[in-house]
């Protein structure tokens, strides 16, 4: 019989705890917009150096220390997915596993303790790098993760910053107090199975690491943490920018000059769709840092059960995209991405469901400039509780529920300023259960400009509640995009 770490027991405590504890993170700031800013960052992307071990518990005493021997560690790049590393030779960190329905570990029923195997990959990174005063002067420093599978512990200089759950999300640890001139050693233990697992059952290849970006980011007194753009069209241009108290907006090519928190209207404005993706280059600036924002006035209704966009309706010839290259995995390229992209637009694709979890932040910039309407997707699907009559479900069990409410928020925090994006996903195939109303209603109130969705109710209709007037819950049923 096989061990298993158990949440809640008399002995958990600590890593046991963290992996297994239906706590989503513990140390990561609240989720924000990834904004495009003139303020100093640094990409920690290259070699790491790196030791695969069969348990989070065999992990090299002292590995997190910064003065650590790491000689027999070996070069890894990040980011990548340590299962593609020559999955069709020696294979050394094992081969990517593809599954559909099925969990790769055991699912809990509803009277049993939440358990991950001790026997449970788990990489060692570790990464040294250097900074100067652009970095030890700012008022704050973030460290940003933007897609680790699925539970990562992190150090920098030999103290921990915490852990975080959610293998296609956002987490940004505050490392202004570990930070210092120079030298710093940055470790991280990355373990393949978590509670998280459970939350990520998508039919798709299974692979694990630090497969997306990870940056160091300055922030700078009185700076831009955070910027939601409200831009509609409908004949006229109404731009609202919720931000810094005093901030400028400027879109020159409009000369438009106002304030963040102020609404104007403008005149004479080429409205966005995805067939004519027309976007204006705006700047939001404060004393010490600008940032870039590419605009697209849009408005999308639902009529009856027609979506409209600016007044029109509109047709969905789409498709539901994995992020997968055959070579690397879950980690694409800039270049991976726009042929992606060229190759839906040359075959008259015009939409896009990011099943299931959203996708690299770079891919959605590249969505507003070539046109796709969009239904992003939560990080979401419990698939394989089907097998057990649903019994355990994580989206109708309460103990779940800041978990779920943590993906979503993650989800629409993220990327809520893409003109691309016409509608929220809960996720997928998660059968029915309050955690996807409690999501759902989040979602309403904090963006009522956009419809949401969940596809997996099966013959048991979920109702979802429309909270605004003019923007309506979209069917819950198989999606067509």
């Amino acid at each position: 019989m096989v061990s298993a770490m158990v949440a809640n027991a008399d002995t958990a405590y600590g890593l046991d705890n963290a992996l297994t504890n239906l706590i989503p993170w513990h140390g990561p700031i609240a989720p924000q917009a990834h904004l495009h800013t003139d303020a100093p960052t640094l990409d920690l992307s290259g070699i790491w150096r790196f030791q695969l071990v069969d348990s989070p518990c065999d992990t090299p005493t002292g590995f997190t220390d910064p003065q650590f021997d790491d000689n027999e560690f070996v070069d890894l790049t990040v980011p990548s997915c340590w299962q593609m590393v020559d999955p069709a030779g020696d294979a050394p960190f094992g081969r990517p596993a593809y599954l559909n329905v099925n969990y790769p570990i055991p699912i809990p029923a509803s009277d049993e303790d939440v358990v991950v195997p001790d026997e449970n990959p788990t990489g060692c990174y570790r990464h040294t790098f250097e900074v100067g005063k652009d970095f030890t002067d700012a008022e704050r420093v973030l460290l940003r993760f933007e897609g680790v599978d699925s539970f990562a512990r992190v150090w920098l200089n030999g103290t921990e910053l915490g852990w975080t759950k959610g293998s296609r999300l956002t987490s940004e640890f505050d490392v202004t107090a570990q930070l210092h001139p120079g030298r710093n050693v940055l470790a991280a233990a990355v373990s393949q199975w978590s509670d998280g697992t459970f939350l990520e059952d998508q039919d798709m290849w299974r692979m694990s690491g630090i497969f997306r970006e990870v940056t160091l980011l300055a922030r700078p007194h009185g700076g831009i943490d955070d910027l939601f753009v409200h831009a509609a069209w409908e004949g006229d241009a109404k731009l609202l920018i919720d931000g810094p108290d005093g901030a400028t907006v400027t879109i020159p090519e409009l000369a438009v000059t106002t304030t963040c928190n102020t609404e104007v209207t403008i005149p004479d404005v080429q409205p966005w769709t995805a067939e004519t993706p027309r976007l204006y280059d705006a700047t939001v600036s404060t004393d010490t840092e600008t940032v870039t924002v590419k605009i697209g006035f849009r408005t999308v209704a639902i009529d009856g059960d027609i979506i409209t966009v600016n007044g029109g309706k509109i047709v969905f010839r789409g498709v539901n995209r994995h992020e997968w290259h055959p070579r690397t995995g879950r980690t694409l390229d800039e270049e991976t991405m726009r042929a992606d992209l060229e190759l839906m637009k040359r075959h008259g694709v015009n939409a896009i469901r990011t099943s299931h979890y959203p996708p690299n932040a770079r891919f959605l910039d590249l969505c507003d400039e070539y046109g796709m309407w969009v239904i992003l997707e939560n990080d979401l699907e419990t698939h394989g509780f089907e097998c057990s009559g649903w019994d355990g479900n994580p989206t109708d069990d309460d103990r779940c529920y800041d978990c779920l409410l943590n993906r979503i928020q993650r989800t629409v925090e993220r990327d809520k300023n893409h003109p691309a994006i016409i509608g929220w996903s809960m996720g997928n195939e998660s059968h029915c259960g309050e955690g996807i109303r409690l999501m759902n209603e989040w979602v309403k109130d904090r963006d009522p400009s956009r419809f949401t969705h969940y596809e997996g109710g099966g013959r048991r209709p979920h109702h979802l509640r429309c909270v605004d007037g003019h923007v309506s819950v979209h069917g819950v049923g198989r999606s067509r995009a």
